[in-house]
């Protein structure tokens, strides 16, 4: 449902979707907003300023038998009132479960006193468990105390709690240096660079990640010698840290697009070399390793295929419905690059068949999506997306001049920031690309 707000920051009055009931069995996607804290969230259009809303949530998993309500301490409402609500949402979910799927427990949810024991509770059905979320807080309270440390406490540290410091604990600490380095926060960003630095040296974990990071820039470099990933490299690459499995895996994962049915031919040929050596072990290793990396390219397939039936029924959806610039403001969380190269395909396939009044539909959701991502999207990166699609020099060379008051040292930092991410994915050519772009930002100000 849709709640009038005013904003306490600028008076602003504005609406924001809020929704009261999460059934998993009916809207999966709600759930992800929970978990990454994006549910019942409303931002200010003229100030920015907004938060998390105060709102009853009720929450139902079929698949766990999970059914629970949240009520916040903040909205004060009485025993009776409490009692009313929880009422009104349990007779909903009812009411939208056929008859045959109902069950006992979904007559009376389960009181959470708090949103983290309420999270709590969605996660342990991800598998995640009440202890290994208190590890995660143990880890992060020691990552803030190894930035501020000096060298020696930092060193004393490391050794004592070194169990502690595992793959979870490098991307925790990845993820802080990225909200450093947007805060523009200099103070923190070079304490804990230099941590990392030291943390891939002085553990067994550093140097395995700085291992697995080594093998994919020389993949990259490779395929951009190349002019491109292909079979042949991808065959090379695996074989060269065949002894490596968790490695050869990151390499599979980043090279997906080349493991074709000619580089397990290549594996395969590679697997009868080393048994005509008499290559025992070799032979082994291998053989052990294609059956994993065809198990992966299965999975792969098997997720991609799902992902893409999804953003089909989505796209339906959407299109069945009345109005379609509700509908899409509130979808937003749903349309990624699946979605899109989806509708991409039915603009495509409906021009082909000659069905004007479907490809009308279908161009409308998109001008919709593509107003509503410029709207939430700030200028500097709006522009920063033209600049690295833009086809010629000249074109770029125009954009800045239309837009010569974004130009600033912070936009080179996101620049900066945007080629590191886009540098781990593997995409070398449009690592070359921002470089350009940031070079010609960079004369502009110099």
């Amino acid at each position: 449902m849709y709640s009038q707000i005013t904003c306490p920051n600028c008076s602003t009055p504005y609406t924001a979707e809020v929704h009261q009931i999460v059934d998993v069995g009916r809207q999966p996607e709600l759930k992800q907003m929970l978990l990454s804290g994006q549910l019942n969230v409303a931002v200010c259009p003229n100030c920015g300023a907004g938060g998390q809303l105060s709102s009853v949530v009720l929450y139902h998993d079929p698949d766990h038998e999970l059914f629970m309500v949240y009520v916040p301490q903040e909205m004060q409402l009485d025993q009776m009132q409490q009692e009313q609500y929880i009422g009104r949402l349990t007779r909903e979910v009812l009411d939208n479960t056929p008859m045959e799927q109902r069950r006992a427990y979904m007559l009376q949810p389960t009181m959470v006193l708090t949103m983290q024991g309420f999270i709590e509770n969605v996660l342990e059905t991800e598998g995640i468990t009440k202890e290994m979320i208190e590890r995660q807080r143990k880890q992060a309270e020691l990552l803030e105390t190894l930035a501020k440390a000096d060298s020696d406490v930092a060193d004393y540290l490391i050794k004592e709690r070194i169990n502690e410091i595992d793959e979870t604990f490098f991307l925790m600490l990845k993820s802080f240096i990225e909200r450093a380095v947007q805060m523009d926060d200099n103070e923190q960003v070079l304490p804990l660079v230099n941590l990392q630095a030291k943390l891939m040296t002085a553990t067994v974990v550093g140097q395995r990640i700085e291992k697995r990071q080594i093998a994919l820039h020389a993949l990259n470099q490779d395929a951009k010698a190349a002019d491109g990933l292909t079979t042949l490299i991808l065959l090379k690459h695996v074989l060269k840290n065949q002894e490596d499995r968790e490695t050869v895996l990151a390499i599979a994962q980043a090279g997906a697009s080349a493991m074709t049915y000619e580089f397990f031919t290549g594996l395969t040929a590679e697997i009868e070399k080393q048994e005509m050596a008499g290559q025992a072990a070799a032979v082994a290793r291998l053989t052990l390793l294609r059956d994993d990396l065809l198990k992966m390219q299965e999975e792969m397939q098997k997720a991609s295929q799902q992902v893409m039936q999804q953003a089909q029924q989505d796209l339906e959806m959407i299109l069945a419905s009345a109005d379609l610039q509700q509908t899409v403001q509130a979808n937003m969380n749903k349309f990624d690059d699946a979605f899109m190269y989806v509708l991409t395909a039915e603009i495509s396939r409906a021009e082909q068949n000659n069905e004007p009044e479907r490809l009308e539909r279908l161009n409308q959701v998109r001008e919709l999506i593509i107003n509503q991502v410029e709207g939430q999207t700030p200028p500097e990166i709006q522009l920063l997306t033209k600049l690295t699609y833009a086809e010629t020099d000249e074109e770029m060379e125009q954009l800045l001049d239309q837009n010569q008051d974004l130009l600033s040292d912070d936009l080179l930092k996101v620049v900066d920031l945007l080629q590191d991410q886009v540098k781990e994915s593997g995409q070398e050519q449009l690592v070359d690309r921002l470089g350009r772009v940031k070079g010609l930002i960079a004369a502009r100000l110099n």
